[in-house]
C-alpha cells in the first residue's frame, strides 16, 4: 500500500517537472526564435556608452605672465540637413548669412549636404550665438568646441609656433612643449536604458579631463611686439627682401626678443610663406661680414697681441692667400690705432692684427664664441652655422674669415658673441624657457646655463670700450648712437654669394650691427640683420639705425637711467694735416 503511494507521488511529480520544461523550452524557442529581433534591440540599448571629455591644451604666457596663447571654449554653428525642408533652405541662408558672415550661396550648398551634421560657422562670438538662438531655426544647432586662441596675433608667431587641425603641435614652442601643453582627456561612462536616454539609476563613471600645462618664455610682449614693428618698417624702407632681431639679457642670455620680419599668425596658417623657415632667426644663417671683427679684437688683445692705442701702418690692400683684399673705401698707407681700425671697419687693419694672432688661435677664440655650433636654446630646428674646420680651409680662408666672410651664423648666434662681451668675457647660452608649470601643479624654473669663460674680464671691458668708439664720430656707426647712453657696438656689411662659381655678389649684402647698451653697464645686446636692402646699403645706413630705435626703446621700457658718464675717447688714427684734411680732428 505504501508503496503504491509513493510510485503514484513520483509519476505526479515527473508530470509536473516535464510541465515545467516544456514551458520553459517553449520560451526559450519563442525568445530565439519569433522575438530575436526585438529582444536584440532592446539588449542593444540597455547598454553602457562613454564620451570624451575634452582637456583644455595649456598656455603660453610671456616673461610676466602676459598670455601668448591659450585654448577657449568656443560655439560652433552646425546643422541638421534632414530636418529642414529642401524648400527653405533659400530661407534659412539668408537669414544666417548676416550673422555668420558666410555667403548665402555658400549656405544653401551646406544645407543640402547629405548625412546629418554640418558646420556652417566655426569659433563664433557669443552675440553670433545668441542671434542664431532668437532665429530659433529647427534643425540649427549650437555646439561647444575648443579654439585655439593667439591674443597677440603675429607677435612673437616664429617662437610660439602653431598647432595641427587635430591640436597637436606643429611648429614652435607649441611643437617642442606638447607634452606639457596637451594636457590629458578623461571620459564620462554613462548606462543607456531600452528606450536610448541615459538611464539615472544606472552606474555613472566619470574620470576628469586634465587641462595642460603652462609653458612661461623669457620673451617680453610688449618688446617682441615693438621690435617686429621697427624691424618690418625698416625692412620696407630699405627694399630688404628680410631681416632678424635677436635682443639677449647681457647677464643672463636671456631672450628678450626674438623678431624675423613678415612674421606668420599662428591662428592663420595661410599666412606662412610656404617656402619659408618657421623661425629664421634660429634657422637661417648669413655671413655677418664685419660684426665678426670682435673676435679677432677680443682675442688679440686676450693674447697680449695688441692694446687699444697699438699703431699700425695700414696699406689700401694687401695681398694674402693668393688674393687681394681691399678697404671699403680706397686709401693710401695710413697710421691707424688698433682702435682706429675697428672703428672704421678697416679688413686690411683687421687682418694684419689676424696675422699676427695667428689662425690656429683665432681659430680656437671662434669656437670658444659659439660660432659653428648651437647655442641650444629650446626651439626646434636650431642651425649651428657654417664653420668650416681648419682641415677645410683654403689658401685663402685666413684672408676672408676674420672679416666675416666665409662664416655664416643665425642672429641669435651673433647676439650671444656680443653677450659675451657684455657679461665681462663670460658666454652664457640664450634661452627662452623662463618655466615650465605641469599640469598637476608643480613648477619647475629654467636653471642658470652654466658660462663660458671666453676671453679675461679685463678684455671684455677693453674691447667694449674700443665698440664704444664705433659709435662716436669717425666711427662707421655713428647712427647707433643713443642720446644719454654710451653704446657700443658693431657694424657689418657681407657680401653675398653668387648661386654658382664660388664668386660674390658686387651688389647684394647682408648688412649687420650688434652692439650693446649701456656700454658701461651693460643690460641689453642688440643684434640685426637685414638681407638685401636696395641700393647697396650698408650696415650702418640700415642696421645701426634701427639698433638705435630698438636699444632707445628698451632703455626707457626698462627705466634704466641715463649713462653718469662720458665715453673714454680713443684716437683712431696717428693724425698729420693730410688725415686731418680728409677725416677731421676727431679721429686724432
Amino acid at each position: 500500500m505504501r508503496l503504491g503511494q509513493a510510485h503514484r507521488r513520483l509519476t505526479a511529480g515527473f508530470a509536473v517537472v516535464s510541465a515545467l520544461l516544456v514551458v520553459i523550452a517553449g520560451q526559450l524557442v519563442r525568445l530565439q526564435g519569433f522575438d530575436r529581433a526585438g529582444n536584440a534591440q532592446k539588449a542593444a540599448a540597455q547598454r553602457v556608452e562613454s564620451e570624451p571629455l575634452q582637456a583644455l591644451r595649456g598656455q603660453i604666457v610671456d616673461r610676466f605672465g602676459v598670455p601668448l596663447a591659450y585654448t577657449a571654449n568656443v560655439q560652433d554653428i552646425t546643422a541638421d540637413p534632414t530636418m529642414i525642408p529642401p524648400d527653405q533652405r533659400a530661407d534659412y541662408a539668408a537669414q544666417l548669412s548676416v550673422l555668420l558672415g558666410v555667403p548665402a550661396a555658400d549656405l544653401v550648398r551646406a544645407l543640402a549636404s547629405p548625412g546629418k551634421g554640418v558646420v556652417l560657422a566655426r569659433a563664433v562670438s557669443p552675440t553670433v550665438v545668441t542671434g542664431v538662438h532668437q532665429l530659433g531655426l529647427i534643425g540649427v544647432f549650437t555646439q561647444t568646441t575648443t579654439s585655439r586662441e593667439y591674443p597677440a596675433q603675429s607677435t612673437g608667431g616664429n617662437i610660439i609656433g602653431a598647432v595641427r587641425s587635430d591640436g597637436v603641435g606643429a611648429s614652435g614652442i607649441e611643437y617642442a612643449f606638447n607634452d606639457v601643453l596637451a594636457g590629458t582627456n578623461g571620459e564620462l561612462t554613462y548606462a543607456v536604458d531600452a528606450t536610448g536616454e541615459a538611464n539615472p539609476s544606472g552606474l555613472t563613471t566619470r574620470v576628469n579631463a586634465i587641462n595642460g600645462g603652462t609653458v612661461a618664455l623669457t620673451i617680453d610682449e610688449d618688446l617682441q611686439y615693438t621690435v617686429q614693428q621697427y624691424l618690418d618698417s625698416a625692412v620696407a624702407e630699405s627694399g630688404a627682401k628680410d631681416g632678424q632681431v635677436a635682443v639677449l639679457d647681457a647677464r643672463t642670455g636671456q631672450v628678450l626678443a626674438l623678431a624675423s620680419s613678415g612674421c606668420a599668425n599662428p591662428a592663420d596658417p595661410a599666412s606662412a610663406p610656404a617656402d619659408a623657415p618657421l623661425n629664421p632667426a634660429v634657422q637661417t644663417v648669413f655671413e655677418p661680414g664685419s660684426v665678426n671683427k670682435v673676435v679677432t679684437f677680443a682675442a688679440a688683445l686676450d693674447k697680449g697681441v695688441i692694446t687699444p692705442q697699438t699703431r699700425l701702418v695700414v696699406p689700401g690692400d694687401l695681398a694674402m692667400g693668393g688674393v687681394i683684399v681691399h678697404d671699403d673705401w680706397a686709401h693710401q698707407p695710413v697710421t691707424y690705432t688698433a682702435t682706429g681700425v675697428l672703428a672704421q671697419s678697416s679688413n686690411v687693419g683687421t687682418l694684419l692684427i689676424a696675422q699676427q694672432l695667428g689662425s690656429k688661435s683665432w681659430y680656437d677664440y671662434e669656437r670658444k664664441f659659439g660660432v659653428g655650433a648651437v647655442t641650444g636654446v629650446e626651439l626646434p630646428g636650431e642651425s649651428a652655422g657654417i664653420f668650416p674646420s681648419m682641415s677645410q680651409w683654403s689658401d685663402s680662408s685666413f684672408a676672408n674669415l676674420p672679416i666675416g666672410q666665409g662664416v655664416a651664423v643665425t642672429v641669435l648666434q651673433l647676439a650671444s658673441m656680443y653677450q659675451t662681451i657684455a657679461n665681462d668675457g663670460v658666454r652664457v647660452p640664450p634661452r627662452v624657457i623662463k618655466s615650465i608649470t605641469r599640469s598637476y601643479g608643480a613648477t619647475t624654473v629654467t636653471a642658470q646655463p652654466s658660462g663660458v669663460r671666453v676671453v679675461s674680464a679685463k678684455t671684455a671691458k677693453t674691447v667694449r670700450t674700443m665698440l664704444e668708439s664705433v659709435t662716436l664720430d669717425g666711427g662707421t656707426g655713428v647712427r647707433a648712437a643713443v642720446p644719454g647712453y654710451r653704446i657700443a657696438g658693431k657694424t657689418g656689411t657681407a657680401q653675398q654669394p653668387v648661386s654658382s662659381g664660388g664668386q660674390y655678389s658686387s651688389s647684394a649684402n647682408w648688412d649687420t650691427f650688434a652692439g650693446i647698451a649701456p656700454a658701461d653697464d651693460p643690460r641689453f645686446v642688440v643684434a640685426v640683420m637685414i638681407d638685401n636692402p636696395a641700393h647697396g646699403l650698408h650696415g650702418g645706413d640700415v642696421a645701426a639705425p634701427l639698433f638705435q630705435e630698438i636699444a632707445g626703446y628698451e632703455l626707457r621700457h626698462a627705466a634704466v637711467a641715463p649713462t653718469g658718464s662720458t665715453s673714454k675717447h680713443v684716437p683712431l688714427m696717428v693724425c698729420s694735416e693730410q688725415v686731418v684734411a680728409t677725416y677731421g680732428r676727431s679721429v686724432c
